[in-house]
């Protein structure tokens, strides 16, 4: 009995693991917090997951553009240089909201996936 209990929460825990399929497509900002405080500083950004996995941002991390990056459970792991790590926190085929912590602060980012009207022709 006990080894189908454990077989059935390996099932439930695969399925809610978050896949590049997923996250493929871009990404607006909606709102962002800074140590738990709303702020305006990130507005305009974006993050653009492509099916080879690579992500495009313009996230103040480094240049804007495409590097590879890796899931791992609830964690994005984004190889610029330094490598940048993304906690998921939620997602839905809508929303997005990760956690971030940069330059000793707290950042809590939230998504919402664009429409694909507004995408790039490239990334159609």
């Amino acid at each position: 009995m006990l080894l189908l209990l454990g077989w059935r929460c390996d099932i439930t825990h695969k399925k809610n693991e978050i896949t590049v399929a997923d996250l493929e497509g871009r990404w607006e900002l909606a709102r962002s917090f800074r140590n738990q405080r709303e702020t305006q500083t990130l507005s305009g950004t974006y993050f653009a997951f492509s099916a080879d996995g690579k992500l495009t941002t313009n996230l103040p991390i480094g240049i804007e553009a495409p590097f590879p990056f890796e899931i791992h459970q609830n964690t994005i792991r984004h190889q610029t240089s330094p490598p940048t790590t993304y906690e998921v926190i939620q997602h839905t085929d809508s929303t997005l909201v990760l956690n971030l912590s940069l330059r000793g602060m707290l950042f809590e980012l939230h998504f919402r996936r664009a429409s694909t009207d507004t995408l790039p022709k490239v990334l159609q």
